[in-house]
């Protein structure tokens, strides 16, 4: 039996993969300086990624909290699916470093890029070991709601709820820096839980039910999250910039970047309740949104590498030139080359595992 998708967490997944390039293609004009007049540009495309994270992780839990899945299950099927196109993709991205960039190639390169490290090509990768860390927080999860489900009723919806408190509560102290730093980073790539947990809360509870109608839920957190992203830009990132003359942005484990991933994501759970999004699902805008999504994984694997070499070969065209022009055309031209190349790869057989579509 074919699983039926659910239309709004394709829009939503889209919406954050494609929140993940344009930081990546903001990259360069980000560090031309913040006394460019054109900075606030940059910095609005580059920020894309501060709640296009969380959302990635909160749609984990939407789909894998409270599933009943075996041990052996629960891993064979999602870590398969996750390492077999990583290890690909960290394999292309090695020879392309070495063939293409001129890298010497050494055991210390190749590691640097499997593990994510930052300034290599496989800057991205951090995800993917998250991810897993992840995927073992929310099996167990999943135990303690199976074993509590045996021993009294409506146990799921406490003890998610309880969570969700101390997930918010997490994040209220990382935000007020009570926690400090983290040591090491297994225990920030932990700290993800609590979008996992929050992301499964929002999407089957709902707060304020029938009381208030779904369109007038559009309009408040279409209102909030757009006043939001207005203040995080020009309220914090930019003035802050300024004084301090480097990019400065929030992490993800504060309370301005919780409310706005928790109101972009409720945005679209209300949509779906009204024919907005279901007069778009067949039309082409809406094969659009499905299709990013089903290959929204390999899209993120391999087009930072694309953008690499798109931007060393139009480094003379777009340098020193407008970012609300050339963003936009970096992350068109990267997306459709990583989707026609993702697109190729899953009509031939076997190596359509390495594309990572869902």
């Amino acid at each position: 039996m074919v699983k039926q998708r659910i239309f709004y967490y394709d829009v939503l997944r889209a919406i954050a993969i494609m929140g993940i390039v344009f930081c990546h293609a903001s990259v360069t004009f980000v560090l031309t300086g913040v006394d460019n007049p054109t900075f606030y540009i940059s910095a609005f495309f580059d920020c894309l990624r501060d709640f296009s994270i969380p959302i990635f992780v909160m749609l984990s839990g939407a789909l894998l909290i409270n599933r009943k899945d075996s041990l052996a299950d629960f891993f064979k099927k999602r870590l398969s699916r996750l390492f077999i196109p990583f290890v690909f993709w960290v394999v292309i991205s090695i020879i392309y470093s070495v063939v293409y960039l001129k890298h010497s190639f050494d055991i210390s390169n190749a590691l640097d890029i499997f593990f994510g490290k930052p300034g290599t090509l496989g800057v991205a990768f951090w995800f993917i070991w998250m991810i897993v860390i992840v995927y073992f927080e929310i099996f167990i999860i999943n135990r303690l709601i199976i074993y509590g489900s045996g021993k009294r009723e409506n146990v799921e919806k406490v003890f998610i709820t309880l969570l969700t408190v101390l997930s918010v509560i997490y994040i209220a102290l990382s935000h007020f820096g009570i926690l400090g730093h983290y040591s090491f980073k297994v225990f920030y790539f932990m700290s993800f839980i609590t979008y996992v947990i929050i992301g499964y809360f929002i999407s089957h509870y709902d707060l304020v039910g029938s009381r208030v109608s779904a369109n007038k839920m559009i309009i408040a957190t279409l209102l909030v999250s757009c006043a939001l992203y207005g203040y995080y830009i020009f309220g914090f990132v930019v003035p802050k910039s300024i004084q301090a003359n480097h990019f400065v942005y929030k992490g993800y484990f504060n309370l301005l970047i919780l409310a706005l991933s928790v109101n972009i994501f409720s945005l679209f759970k209300y949509l779906s309740k009204t024919k907005y999004l279901m007069d778009i699902e067949d039309k082409t805008l809406g094969k659009m949104f499905i299709t990013i999504s089903k290959y929204s994984f390999g899209l993120y694997l391999c087009h930072y590498m694309i953008l690499n070499l798109l931007k060393i070969n139009l480094i003379g065209i777009y340098r020193n030139q407008n970012p609300l022009l050339w963003i936009p055309i970096l992350v068109i031209l990267t997306t459709s080359i990583s989707l026609a190349i993702l697109g190729i790869l899953n009509r031939i057989p076997y190596l359509d595992r390495f594309t990572g579509k869902s």
